[in-house]
This record gives C-alpha cells, structure tokens and sequence, in this order.
C-alpha cells in the first residue's frame, strides 16, 4: 500500500493529470482504429462497386466517397489530438514521476 501522506500536493495533482491525459490518449488511438478500419472498409466496397458481376454497370459510389472523405478527414484530426496528447504526456511524466 502507498502511504499517500508522504506524496506532496504537487506530485498528487501531475499524477492525477498524467492519467487523465493518458486516458484521453489511449481513447484517442482507438478512435483512430476505428477510423482506419471504416476507410479500409470504403476502399474495398468502392472497390467493389466498380467491378459489377457480368458485365453489369458500375454502381453510384458517391456516399462511399462521402464516408471515405469523412472517415480521412477523422482521422487526421485524431492524429492531431493524438500529437498534443503525447506532448502533453511526455511533459507530465517526469513531474508526476521523478527520477530519483
């Protein structure tokens, strides 16, 4: 058990900060997987669509392309987040655990 008494103020409230920060990092990088996944998904039903059985006509890809543009556009605002929140995290570490 970790006598909290002996953990100043301070250290408490960088610890407490550094896990709220990783916690937003963590939720982040799994938005982005999931991002990544949906325009890996688009690319293949575009794919698809464009390659009809028999000879037929190809399909209307325009919502696919929507939901590609959308899903890209997602994906590089997470990874922004995702930059911020690294930075933030390395800054925090070494005052929520110093070296000794």
């Amino acid at each position: 058990m970790i006598d909290l008494s002996t953990l100043s103020q301070e250290m408490l409230i960088a610890r407490g900060s550094y896990a709220t920060v990783r916690s937003a990092h963590e939720d982040s990088k799994k938005q982005l997987q999931i991002h990544c996944g949906q325009l890996g998904s688009v690319a293949a039903q575009v794919l698809r669509a464009m390659q009809p059985d028999n000879d037929g006509e190809p399909a209307d890809i325009d919502g696919l392309l929507a939901a590609g543009h959308n899903a890209l556009n997602l994906m590089e605002m997470i990874s922004m987040q995702i930059q911020s929140l690294a930075a933030q995290r390395a800054e925090l570490k070494p005052i929520a655990w110093p070296r000794k």
